[in-house]
């Protein structure tokens, strides 16, 4: 008796060994050339996915399998370094706990990018929760579900910022500068009289004259403490030091205004009061933070200003009403608020 230990799939060719059914029913490609898999755009994928379809996806141009446990498309992954997306989620102000909207490297909302392979589905965030990236307040590296959690669609608290002007805003004025913080570049004195040097800023005077700073991080020492600004232009600060420090500086620190202000949440549409010359109802339209310490250094008002300036040094008053976020992002929770100053950073891509 013969038996049908393997069956070839080219009709015009009975012996052909290149695709098979073997008796085992194992399908056996004994070829050196290639398969072209199934291939189409993310609107084209099966209407009824099953746990193990493969298939090419030109819209983000992935090799892509459906996965039953997550019942998702999930790309499969290519052996290569990947790019670490680092995102600075601004400062703490010793009252904030929501920290986010996390960048769509995290967010699953991305899902079906070019990058989504790096965009975990709602199941993975319930299994890892943030234990896939990494967070650091300051140099401070941060503990999943010790010191702070992912969550989805928080509800965040009212917020009022008082941040204080440097530089005086005529009538007719829709833009409004603050004193901020700033990582210096260099730093001389001749004698006591210091002046610190960093890259220019977009407003004329990042620190009003008369306004107070706080100097950090400099070598001499002397170079460091809490001084009253004397002036200040694009690109410097001059003050006054207790004591000469006596040679330039061979290590560079940070400025900051004792009221600078760090935003946690974004604070597009805020309330913003404080001057007789804002007209009412006057709101954020947008705002702007130092890239390196996430410092306010402006806001753009709804409405301009009128009447009369608003002068340096002058507490403007900025409320956003607690809300509750319907978009689907996802927010870092800590379990006590990062002190003020203390900048947020969330690093992705790790597990990729």
């Amino acid at each position: 008796m013969r038996y049908l230990v393997q069956q070839t799939l080219n009709r015009r060719a009975p012996y052909d060994q290149r695709l098979y059914v073997d008796m085992t029913s194992s399908v056996v490609m004994n070829t050196s050339n290639n398969v072209l898999v199934p291939k189409g755009s993310t609107s084209q994928r099966p209407v009824a996915p099953t746990e193990g379809m493969i298939r090419y996806n030109t819209t983000t141009h992935e090799l892509e399998a459906y996965q039953g446990s997550s019942a998702a498309w999930r790309a499969i992954r290519f052996k290569e370094a990947t790019q670490i997306t680092q995102q600075s989620l601004g400062a703490g102000d010793n009252t904030t706990v929501y920290f986010g909207p996390l960048s769509s490297a995290y967010n699953a909302s991305s899902a079906g990018s070019i990058s989504a392979y790096s965009s975990p589905s709602s199941s993975d965030i319930s299994s890892y929760g943030g234990q896939n990236i990494i967070v650091l307040v300051e140099n401070v590296m941060q503990i999943s579900g010790t010191n702070y959690t992912v969550v989805q669609n928080p509800t965040v608290g009212s917020e009022t910022y008082n941040a204080y002007t440097n530089a005086i805003a005529g009538a007719t004025s829709t833009i409004l500068y603050f004193n901020g913080s700033i990582n210096a570049s260099s730093a001389t004195a001749s004698g006591t009289t210091v002046t610190v040097t960093f890259p220019a800023q977009p407003n004329i005077t990042p620190f009003a004259a008369g306004s107070s700073i706080v100097v950090t991080g400099f070598t001499p020492t002397a170079y460091n403490g809490t001084y009253t600004v004397t002036s200040s232009t694009a690109t410097t600060v001059v003050y006054t030091a207790g004591s000469a420090p006596g040679t330039s500086a061979s290590v560079i620190g940070n400025v900051t205004s004792t009221n600078a202000v760090f935003p946690a949440v974004n604070i597009t549409g805020a309330t913003v009061t404080g001057s007789s010359y804002l007209q009412s109802s006057t709101l954020v339209s947008s705002y702007t933070t130092d890239p390196y310490t996430g410092a306010l250094t402006s806001i753009t008002l709804s409405k301009a200003t009128v009447t009369g300036s608003i002068p340096a040094n002058t507490d403007i008053t900025i409320t956003e009403n607690s809300r509750t976020i319907s978009d689907g992002s996802y927010w870092l929770f800590f379990s006590s608020p990062p002190p003020y100053g203390k900048t947020v950073t969330a690093l992705f891509g790790f597990d990729q």
